[in-house]
């Protein structure tokens, strides 16, 4: 059983490979019972004339335009009598003269309306695939095969940014690249032909040229049934697992495209000239295509796949299959060796086929296709197409009322001013074709749009984050129909302070809750990407076990709310949609991620007022802290009692002191509200503290400052050193007998400013050191304005206490001009 997949490619193989066999054994056993090499068949020549037998008269009933036939002067309903001076009974005769006479020049007597005329026709060579037989089917074929090529080329668009970053969707563009490469060169072989008529026998540049496009065209025709096998296989690992053998299916399409390329370049392989070729690829195809479609049918849905509509894929793939099957059929018994098959049914066959056989890349790559814009591209070509069409008909229309108002035909003058006219009009109207088609094909895109673009502005009135959560989620949810969804925020900065706030929109069990969130977050805020559960719009590289957790939570969709630093501060879960066929896309992917940007900027935005309320409220506070300082009542009564004592032996010094004490006082109400002031303001204030201090303790007190003069430029925050210098009087010198000194010194290093402040009093407690209101203040205050890059430390230093101040230095904090308040 293990050998099953191995025999069957093998069998697909054999198979498609079948009529190329035929041909070498046809060939082989000529030479083994005639004993003569078989000679080189000329290319299929072509009139352009598709000849029909009626009532034994052999009768012109499609004449192609551009062709040899037209350009000799026939027309539908010549009768043809003789060819070369040779009579004409039968169509077998006609066929006869023709496809043998490529590259010579034919003449032709024919009879039209009684009359009889001459006339000299160049055989051409038959256009390989093509069918000029038939108005019918030549404009069937050019509209056919021109909105396929257009349909593949959307797909191509749709699917190559999904390409960087999903395997199948690869494999996805690599298929439709060679499906559009057979149908849009195909194409343009179509329009040649209807400009410049069929390739001319012999060497020639323009013969050359539509050689070139046939082979290109043949190459993405062959490639593109061996990529569609591959790919159902791929898809179908569990029915069919072929590993290492899957190289086997390459080989029909190797063997084919060698000897296509081949009987182009030389002319033959063999006694096979390229037209040869046309009913091996065509039964190669019908194998193939039938085996890819089978496979579909045959087997379930892939368990990764999470997208509904498989049913759909299986069914019709089982209609292409017996298309397949039946085409097989046909190929193999109706159609001859002849690509000049001039049998309209035949014709009909081989081109209908054609167009069939690319259905399944809708089938197969359906499910790859709904994540992109394909709606989007289809609209704006549908717009541009019909703008152009609009121009198009305007132009002719014009030009032929020109020509009837005007005696002697349109002038260029006239003509031309109505193609400004025209080029004016479709200036205008393009923008609004466009949102018309945008509209039509778009409405549900255009509403999740529009609603999520005025909730995008309306989040800077939000200032809140546990009623920003709420509003986003509820918006998400209605914009984009999903069946839940969840939006989680961080409310705090720092870890100390770090709370999650938690939203949800119609929540279905189980639900992602924070127990959930903490067991795959720190992976999310690593990656800072995208999760899907479907690989096509995936960018995280979760490990299986936080995929298989968000699965089994519902979530379809996981984006994380990232800020400018690129540090993720929250994170949306969306689960499915509420509509059974709706998917997420490309589109939706977009505008999620630039709705977790506005989100981060509000969460941004929140954290930044909160720090600046908490930051009016801890300097109110040391505001008032240094108030009750100054004017304490102990203080004060200290203050004056040291005044009186001075006005009577010293009244000078007494007089400085109350300058001091009074100046204290207006510095403390003039630093009010500032958050930071400059190091040379807050020595002053700190000066004058020490100096209303010196005058009370007189010799008790000794004070040495050493700030240098380059430093007082730089920023503090507003009394922190001032409150250093109180805790080592109030707690140090006044608590020790015999009093000591205060030092107050400041230094710099590369990024950083150090204040600090010394005292040899009665050093901290056995429990070390307590930071009562003052210095817990101070404290947050450092936190709340430079985070971890400060620092307040109060530590022993040998008789007494050292407390000091770190603080960063940088353009946002320090330097020659204060941040904004």
């Amino acid at each position: 059983m293990a050998q099953a997949p191995r025999w069957l490619a093998l069998a697909l193989v054999g198979l498609s490979l079948l009529p190329l066999a035929s041909l070498g054994l046809e060939w082989a056993e000529y030479r083994r019972t005639i004993g003569l090499p078989l000679t080189n068949t000329p290319p299929q020549g072509f009139d352009g004339v598709r000849w029909i037998e009626a009532d034994g008269r052999i009768t012109a009933s499609y004449v192609a335009p551009k062709s040899s036939g037209e350009r000799a002067g026939l027309e539908v309903g010549d009768r043809l009598l003789e060819i070369d001076a040779g009579r004409i009974r039968t169509l077998e005769d006609v066929e006869n003269q023709v496809t043998r006479g490529t590259g010579t020049v034919l003449g032709y007597q024919v009879v039209r309306q009684g009359r009889s005329l001459e006339a000299d026709v160049r055989i051409d060579r038959y256009p390989t695939f093509l069918y000029p037989v038939s108005g019918a089917i030549w404009t069937f074929s050019i509209w056919g095969f021109g909105i396929v090529a257009l349909l593949h080329l959307l797909a191509l668009l749709t699917v190559s940014p999904l390409a960087r970053r999903s395997r199948r969707a690869l494999r996805e563009k690599r298929l439709i690249g060679a499906a559009l490469a057979w149908v849009g060169i195909n194409w343009m072989r179509l329009a040649w032909v209807s400009v410049l008529g069929p390739p001319p026998a012999g060497f020639s540049i323009r013969g050359t040229a539509f050689d070139v496009l046939t082979l290109a065209a043949l190459a993405g025709w062959i490639i593109y049934p061996a990529l569609l096998l591959d790919q159902s296989l791929r898809s179908r690992e569990a029915l069919i697992a072929l590993g290492r053998q899957r190289w086997v299916l390459a080989v029909p399409a190797i063997v084919l495209g060698a000897g296509v390329v081949v009987a182009t370049l030389v002319g033959r392989v063999g006694p096979l000239p390229p037209d040869a070729f046309v009913v091996p690829i065509l039964f190669y195809v019908c194998v193939y295509v039938a085996g890819a479609t089978l496979v579909t049918t045959l087997s379930p849905a892939p368990p990764a796949v999470s997208i509904p509509g498989p049913r759909w894929s299986r069914v019709g793939s089982a209609v292409v299959f017996v298309i397949a099957v039946i085409g097989a059929f046909i190929v193999s018994t109706r159609i001859g060796p002849s690509s000049a098959d001039k049998s309209l049914q035949t014709a009909w066959f081989v081109i209908g086929f054609q167009l069939l056989s690319l259905f399944p890349v809708a089938l197969v790559s359906f499910a790859t296709l709904r994540y992109g814009s394909f709606d989007v591209l289809l609209a704006r070509s549908i717009a541009t197409v019909a703008t152009l069409g609009v121009a198009f008909a305007a132009v002719t229309l014009g030009d032929t009322l020109l020509d009837a108002v005007m005696p002697s035909g349109s002038e260029p003058i006239a003509l031309g001013i109505l193609v400004v006219a025209i080029l004016l009009l479709v200036e205008r109207g393009s923008p609004i074709a466009r949102e018309w088609s945008q509209r039509a094909f778009q409405s549900s895109r255009q509403r999740a749009r529009g609603l999520l673009d005025r909730f995008g502005d309306r989040l800077r009135t939000i200032l809140d984050v546990d009623e920003l959560a709420r509003e986003t989620v509820n918006e998400i949810g209605g914009a984009l129909d999903v069946r839940s969804a969840v939006v989680f925020l961080q409310a705090g900065r720092q870890t100390q302070d770090e709370r999650w706030v938690r939203a949800a929109y119609r929540p279905e069990a189980p639900t992602f809750t924070q127990a959930d969130l903490d067991a795959v977050w720190e992976r999310i805020r690593n990656q800072g990407q995208v999760w899907s559960r479907n690989e096509e719009l995936n960018e995280a590289e979760l490990p299986l076990s936080d995929t298989e957790r968000l699965m089994s939570l519902g979530v379809a969709l996981a984006i994380p709310v990232t800020t400018g630093p690129g540090i993720p501060v929250g994170l949306i879960a969306l689960g499915r949609k509420d509509r059974r066929i709706a998917v997420y896309d490309t589109e939706d992917v977009e505008r999620m991620r630039a709705l977790a940007a506005q989100l981060a900027v509000a969460v941004e935005r929140i954290r930044l007022l909160d720090r600046e309320r908490a930051l009016v409220r801890q300097t109110a506070d040391a505001e008032m802290a240094a108030l009750r300082a100054q004017i304490n009542p102990h203080f004060l009564f200290n203050a004056l009692n040291t005044v009186a004592a001075l006005i009577r032996d010293r009244p000078d010094e007494a007089e400085a002191t109350v300058e001091n004490l009074a100046a204290l006082f207006r510095d403390v109400l003039n630093a009010s509200g500032e958050t930071e002031v400059s190091l040379r303001d807050e020595m002053r204030l700190v000066e004058r503290y020490l100096s209303v201090e010196e005058a009370r303790f007189r010799d008790a007190l000794e004070v040495d400052v050493d700030v240098p003069s380059d430093l007082l430029d730089l920023h503090v925050p507003a009394f922190a050193v001032q409150t250093l210098v109180e805790n080592a009087v109030k707690h140090g010198i006044e608590r020790k007998r015999g009093g000591g000194a205060v030092g107050v010194a400041a230094s710099r290093t590369d990024d950083h400013l150090e204040v600090v402040v010394t005292d040899t009093g009665a050093g901290l407690p056995p429990g070390g050191a307590t930071f009562g209101v003052g210095l817990s203040n101070v404290s947050d205050r450092l936190h709340l304005l430079y985070g971890t890059a400060a620092a307040l430390e109060v530590v022993p230093h040998e008789s007494g206490v050292r407390a000091s101040l770190t603080l960063p230095i940088d353009s946002s904090h320090n330097g020659t001009e204060r941040p904004d308040r």
